[in-house]
């Protein structure tokens, strides 16, 4: 039986590398940024209301997504959900869904919604999510209101 563990994570967890190494190979960069960022200390997820969490099955770092206030926008109560990547291996099995899920489980207390800028093969995992199609702002391809 396999076991799916949510919590905070840093890029300096072991399997990070790996994941990163990964996400690169397939031209995916945000792991990539998440650790440039981190390292330069620009982004620690540690302001009120942001986590940075990854996805464990069975002790191995299968995931990572992030939550931060939303630095492209000028409203302050906007959120933004950062670098969320899934193993390639894993993909499919509800992992993402449940990594988002926790992410944003308590959002609404920080934030009145929540964007994203996904890439074209996430869209459909958005739009499942409850996510919103933005056509009309720069750096914003998907938003979900968080309940009040």
């Amino acid at each position: 039986m396999s076991r799916l563990l949510i919590e905070p994570v840093t890029p300096d967890e072991p399997g990070y590398i790996a994941l990163k190494a990964e996400s690169i190979a397939l031209n995916f960069n945000m792991l990539r940024r998440l650790e440039e960022n981190w390292l330069r200390g620009e982004n620690r997820f540690n302001a009120p209301g942001e986590k940075l969490l990854g996805a464990f099955l069975n002790g191995k770092l299968v995931g990572v997504c992030g939550l931060n206030r939303d630095p492209f926008s000028q409203q302050p109560r906007a959120g933004r959900i950062r670098h969320l990547y899934i193993s390639e291996k894993y993909r499919g099995q509800g992992i993402g869904k449940q990594l988002l899920s926790v992410v944003t489980a308590d959002a609404s207390v920080w934030f009145d919604f929540l964007n994203t800028h996904a890439p074209q093969t996430a869209c459909g995992f958005y739009r499942h999510a409850g996510f919103t199609l933005v056509a009309d702002e720069s750096r914003v391809t998907h938003r979900l209101f968080c309940d009040v």
